[in-house]
This record gives C-alpha cells, structure tokens and sequence, in this order.
C-alpha cells in the first residue's frame, strides 16, 4: 500500500508572490489542493476515479495557519494525509515547510463527496479504499475548525463582484482559492506592508455560480481579528475568519 502521508515539492515563482517577495495567500491555498488532489489520485479516490462513479469532492471548511510565507525562488514541501472518515465528511490535515525542513505552517481541511447530477451528499464510507488511508495518529499542530459567528448588525459592505470566467472551477462554480482572493483583497494594502495574515478559517456553505453578483460585508471582531462574509442577496455563501499579527 502507498504511504499514508503524501509528500510534494512546489517552487515559489515570482509570479506567485505579492509586492513583498512573499507567496499569496491564495498561492498558499492553491498548492494545498494541489498536494491534496496528487494524494488522492495516487491512492485510487482522485478526481478521475470519483467522477467515473458519478461522484466529486467538494471542500466545506478550510483553516491555514502561516507562521513564515515563503519567498520567491524557494522550494515549498507539503505533506498531507487523512485524519479522519464518517459518513459525510473526511478530515484532511496538512503540514508544509522549507527545503531545509523548517516548518512555515499548518492546514486542516473538511471535504464532502456530491452527487454530480443531484449535487446532493453522497456517503463517503461506501468509497471504497478511503478509510485504508486514514491516519488517526498523525494530526497537524493548529486549532481545530471553530465557529464563525453570523454577521447580523455592525458590520460594512467592503466590495462587491461578479463571478466571471476565471472565476469559476471544474465544477462550474467559484472556485475555492478565488474566494479567499476576494476576502484578502478587502483589506488595504498597507495592512500588508505592516502585519501579516496568521490564520484564515474559511466555512464554505453553497456553490456561488457564474453571472452571480455576490457582496462581501466585513466586521473586526476585536483588534486584528476579522469575519467575512460573502452573501448572494440574503443568502450567505461563504464566512471567513480572518487573523492579522
């Protein structure tokens, strides 16, 4: 049997980063699913083998926690592994460092399987192989999903957009990194050149769909601390929680 925990190697290009020489984070995100779609399809349960049982993985919550980003013209190392299998949701956990070892940060991830045809949940203990591949010894050193509280009064309109083409994924629906592109661009640059974003929680609830126009509100919970929410109408979509040091 494959090794339980997956290990994959990305460079940092300069088309990567932000103006500081730093990886987004978004880019950051982007190279998690990455490593978690190799995973998969290395162990029998990627995209080709979900889709040809009519099935596919949709994310539903997501945490990543930075203690360093890396730069331009370095090697970024992630490994992932499974925690955890119920009927719902699997629990897919992520450590990423330096070519020299240097631990940068910690990922935990929350995934449902749908139905392609009726986009409702599909349960995740008849996919055959996944539960061979759990590793309930081995979790990532980060606070665990938590609750993101409602934004019901106090809060402002930060931006609003129109999901566009290169918005969307291979589920034709926004994609998951786009919607953390559009909450870190509600803050303001000078933010960036003075703090730095430790830990993102993002709660994903409904597919956002090409043509939506869609709303992001923004209240700061307490200093440096921030929830998003991103609202189709009156429906919210998707909350984020956001950390800044």
């Amino acid at each position: 049997m494959i090794a339980l925990v997956g290990k994959y190697e990305f460079t940092i290009d300069a088309y990567l980063t932000d103006f500081r020489g730093k990886a987004t984070l978004p880019m950051i995100g982007g190279f998690l699913l990455q490593a978690a779609t190799k995973h998969a399809e290395e162990r029998g349960f990627g995209y080709s083998d979900m889709t040809s049982q009519q099935r596919v993985w949709v994310l539903s919550r997501m945490a990543i926690q930075v203690h360093e980003y890396p730069k331009n013209d370095t090697v970024f190392i992630i490994k992932t592994w499974i925690v955890s299998v119920n009927r719902l949701f699997t629990e897919r956990h992520f450590a990423f460092e330096d070519e020299n070892g240097k631990p940068l940060g910690y990922a935990r991830s929350l995934w449902a399987s749908i139905d392609l045809e009726t986009r409702r949940p599909t349960n995740l203990m008849e996919l055959y192989g996944l539960s061979d591949y759990i590793n309930s010894e081995k979790e990532a050193p980060i606070d665990a999903l938590s609750k993101i509280p409602a934004l019901k009064d106090d809060y402002e309109q930060a931006a609003e957009f129109v999901v566009k083409y290169s918005d969307v994924d291979i589920n034709k629906h926004l994609n998951s990194m786009k919607y953390i592109e559009h909450f870190v661009d509600v803050f303001d640059i000078d933010m960036f050149r003075e703090k730095e974003i430790r830990r993102i929680e993002v709660n994903y609830i409904s597919e956002a769909h090409y043509g939506k126009r869609l709303d992001i509100l923004k209240r700061e919970e307490e200093d440096s601390v921030f929830i998003l929410e991103m609202r189709d109408e009156q429906t919210n979509v998707c909350s984020a929680k956001v950390i800044w040091r």
